[in-house]
């Protein structure tokens, strides 16, 4: 009590001092200097650098004695480096775990780990699964399956329970004693019930687990279940309706991602690149609904193993195919016939699938053309039908090998003409055939329970050909005597690639996943072939005469290798780390480029996570077009000695969040500079003619940036998401090629757009859908200015002031800028309703009922200038003619599944 009562009185003697303005006494005890190790030591025992540490540090090393007996000679080295950087340094490697607690390191043995690994698979036709999700309950531990169905997980011997789930199927469970690495197959059971399927715990592929942005899965239910235009449901259309995405022009199915152009997006069917993505000059896209299993649509941090696009990435895979029983679909709608058929080769090793698609309306438009030509001197004959095919083989070799086939042909073809009277020997033919060609073959391996392996070798073409025939009379050099003549013209437009690829998915630890690979294209570009051949003949002689107007042929090499880490830095924190160095040849010229890419997830709670992205991305080739459409003439062309790759840089971030494991919501937000892109220059007239055109356009760079918001909900009754997108996208050409260097609005810089897409399920046999979407209006060129050819004109092609004199013919048309005006906004309502009849044996009748632009919204098709003379003024005046698609139209399909 007494030496209290001292330490009291002691304190407030020095308060006292203190509140006096009197400097207390302070004592400054001596600080020991953190302790720093110097060591070299070469293949010794882990013993002998653990006593050098004690001698130096004054720590001890507490450890059972049989520790250190199973570990070879090691060598360390160490200059002035703190304890615990030593320390981490030298157990990285080695399977031992240290804590330290004040002088005292306690080493333990880390616990051996396995790895299981497997495909996840449909029960029922042995269908792979994209994306399920495999979860250990116990360890919270969970991966998500690759683009084969595949996954890999890893985790310490003892009992576990994996958890498997996919959307659409009802969860699985399955217990076991691990003692060793082990190689296990996941069935899951499609879900009968309306309910949705609820999984606990989040899918590591979910937005707030992944580490990568702008990154959206849409499989082909969602596909298949949207509002059908003209009864044909369509990948790309889906697409249209996510956030960041310009919808281009009505009806088609053009892609414009976050600012970028049409080339700027990389189609993929099986690992394969289709460079003409569409039928019917872009109202369907080249995706058979019946042939997809899935869509991995990337916008934002794009993997390391794709490249050669500037904007986005369109992963499409196929169906495999049931290996047990025979099974198909029909399917008509009001422009085409589908139809699919797949099942088994070998009962459980091999399977196929084949789906077919076909339009019919020529059983309407040939009664229609030979009422028309009925009596007519000159019969008039065409048509138009589009045709595609998708075809697959997988065999099972083992367990651990399994291999593929891939094929796809798509073809249009479009004829106007008229007959040939064969008396008369007079008629004409202009035939137009475009289309796709894509065959691959492809091996997986399962190396090790950690290695999974693909290789594959692919080929794919484009092709457009243009055949116009001409025969009849003409008056002879004389002027006398006629001469029969013939003229044939044939325009060619191809590319064509052979590609080898291998990729590697290794486990390399339980919380690092190591995707590494190369690819190998060899491209061959003929933009334009043209040539002619002329025949004539009088009553004297006959000549024939062939003329090239165009033959161009160009080879192209492309070699890339990639390397990405997803690695767990710390508890909350997941890092994608990866490179793809690429290296392009063409015409004596050689292209190097090394695009990094980078994603960051911080979880910030259980279930809201915060994301940085920077991704690079190289392009090497562009596609001149003279169209607001997509077109068979438009043509590929590689890169140049004086037109350098393009390349953009874009940086993301965002937040994400998950409420009650069913609904999702998420903002981004991005910034894009892309480089080197291309555009006809001003006062130049666009055409896709490949000769000279590098002269033809103006080399700058255009600028993206926005927030988009997007919640979703994924299953259940009520299913769908809203989105919305606030967003800017510009172009400027330094060197004054267009619009003069100053900036501009690109063609698609909508800047608000709004996405709604719903699907409820009323029972089980009544689905309604629904979509709506309003964009701001799209920015085209209109010649606002008029000019005199006199003094009225400047240097610049535009006139100043004054007006032009009414009558004379000697006027110009120019426009005050690039994109100088802005359509009104664009929106539709879209409506439909799946009406599904069960029969017996599990066949299946599903009508489908579709109205397109409900409300009836005249969206702008096209645009173009006309003028007029206003009398009363004497001027001449302006004004814009604005063509529609379809006011709306309604649609009807019907579908039997047997």
């Amino acid at each position: 009590m007494e030496r209290i009562w001292i330490l009291l009185t002691g304190i407030l003697m020095l308060f006292s001092q203190a509140k006096a303005g009197e400097r207390p006494f302070v004592v400054n005890l001596p600080v020991e200097p953190t302790p720093t190790v110097t060591m070299d030591k070469r293949q010794v025992p882990l013993l002998e650098i653990l006593q050098e540490l004690e001698k130096q540090t004054g720590v001890f090393f507490s450890y059972e004695s049989s520790l250190l007996d199973e570990f070879p000679k090691i060598s360390f080295k160490a200059q002035d480096e703190s304890l615990s950087y030593c320390l981490k340094r030298l157990f990285f490697a080695l399977p031992v775990t240290f804590r330290q607690t004040g002088q005292i390191v306690i080493l333990k043995r880390k616990p051996r780990l396995y790895t299981i690994s497997g495909f996840v698979r449909d029960s029922v036709s042995y269908e792979s699964l994209i994306n399920a999700t495999v979860f250990e309950r116990m360890s919270k531990s969970g991966t998500a399956t690759n683009n084969y169905g595949f996954y890999s997980i890893t985790l310490p011997p003892g009992k576990v329970t994996l958890r498997a789930s996919f959307v659409g199927f009802e969860v699985k469970e399955i217990t076991f004693e691990l003692t060793g690495d082990t190689l296990i197959d996941i069935p899951l059971h499609s879900a009968k019930a309306l309910g949705e399927v609820v999984v606990e715990g989040l899918n590591p592929r979910s937005e707030v687990l992944s580490a990568r942005t702008g990154v959206v899965d849409v499989p082909a239910q969602r596909i298949k279940s949207m509002p059908a235009l003209l009864g044909e449901t369509d990948v790309v259309k889906t697409l249209q309706r996510l956030p960041g995405v310009a919808v281009g022009t009505e009806g088609m199915t053009g892609l414009y991602v976050r600012g970028g152009d049409a080339d700027g997006n990389l189609f993929l069917l099986d690992g394969n690149p289709v460079y003409h993505t569409n039928h019917l000059l872009g109202f369907f896209s080249a995706f058979n609904p019946d042939a997809v299993k899935n869509a991995t649509f990337y916008k934002g941090s794009f993997p390391a193993e794709y490249g050669g696009r500037l904007s986005s990435v369109v992963d499409v895979r196929t169906n495999d195919g049931d290996r047990y029983e025979y099974h198909g679909n029909l399917s008509i709608g009001l422009l085409a016939l589908r139809g699919n058929l797949e099942g088994p080769i070998v009962k459980g090793k091999s399977s196929f699938n084949v789906s077919v698609r076909r339009t019919w309306m020529e059983l309407i438009t040939w009664p229609l053309l030979k009422a028309i030509n009925d009596g007519e001197e000159n019969k008039i004959k065409g048509g138009y039908h589009f045709f595609d095919m998708n075809a697959k083989v997988n065999h099972s070799f083992s367990d651990r090998t399994r291999g593929y086939m891939s094929f796809y042909m798509g073809s249009d073809s479009y004829l106007n003409g008229e007959e040939k009277d064969e008396e008369e020997r007079v008629g004409k033919d202009f035939q137009w055939r475009w289309g796709n060609l894509i065959g691959s073959v492809g091996i997986n391996h399962i190396f090790s329970n950690k290695l999974f392996a693909t290789f594959t070798a692919g080929y794919t073409r484009y092709r457009s050909h243009i055949r116009q025939d001409k025969e009849g009379y003409t008056l002879s050099a004389n002027r006398t005597d006629r001469q029969l003549f013939n003229q044939e013209s044939h325009y060619r437009s191809a590319m064509e690639d052979l590609s080898l690829r291998a990729s590697f998915d290794y486990r390399l630890h339980e919380k690092h996943r190591l995707k590494f690979g190369g690819d190998y294209l060899f491209h061959n570009f003929r933009p334009e072939q043209n040539t002619m051949k002329s025949w004539y003949k009088d009553s004297v002689k006959s000549q024939e005469s062939n003329t090239v107007y165009a033959n161009s042929l160009i080879h192209g090499h492309e070699v890339s290798l990639f390397a990405e880490e997803e690695m767990h830095v710390i508890e909350r924190l997941t890092a994608n780390v990866g490179l793809r160095a690429t290296v392009f040849h063409v015409q004596g010229e050689t292209y190097f480029s090394m695009q990094p890419r980078l994603s960051v997830r911080y979880l910030l709670a259980r279930r809201l996570s915060a994301k940085l992205s920077y991704s690079k991305m190289n392009q090497y080739i562009h596609l001149l077009s003279n169209s607001y459409i997509s077109q068979p003439t438009d043509i590929w062309v590689p890169v140049t000695r004086n037109i350098n790759p393009m390349n953009a840089h874009q940086y993301t971030a965002g937040l994400y969040y998950t409420l009650h494991r069913q609904y999702n919501f998420s903002v981004e937000g991005y910034y894009k500079r892309m480089n080197n892109l291309i555009d006809y220059k001003d006062r130049i007239q666009v055409g896709t003619d490949y000769s000279n055109w590098e002269e033809r356009v103006g080399v700058g760079y255009g600028r993206a940036y926005g927030v988009e918001f997007m919640a979703q909900k994924k299953a259940g009754r009520l299913s769908g998401w809203i989105g919305y997108t606030l967003s800017w996208s510009d172009r400027r050409f330094p060197d004054e090629s267009v619009n003069k260097g100053r900036r501009f609005p690109s063609k698609y810089d909508n800047r608000h757009k709004i996405d709604l897409v719903a699907t409820y399920k009323l029972s089980r046999k009544v689905e309604l859908t629904a979509a709506w979407m309003f964009a701001s209006g799209n920015h085209i060129t209109i010649l606002d200015q008029l000019y005199h050819g006199g003094t009225g004109q400047t240097d610049n092609g535009y006139m100043q002031d004054g007006y032009p004199v009414i009558g004379d013919d000697n006027i110009g048309y120019a426009a005050s800028s690039r994109n100088n005006y802005q359509l009104s906004p664009y929106h539709r309502l879209d409506l439909g309703v799946n009406f599904y009849r069960y029969k017996k044996k599990g066949r299946l009748g599903v009508w489908n009922l579709s109205l397109c632009n409900t409300y009836g919204h005249p969206n702008p098709f096209s645009v173009r200038t006309k003028y007029y003379t206003n009398y009363d003024t004497g001027k001449k005046e302006v004004f814009l003619e604005q063509s529609i698609l379809f006011l709306f139209l309604p649609s009807v399909s019907y579908t039997y599944k047997f």
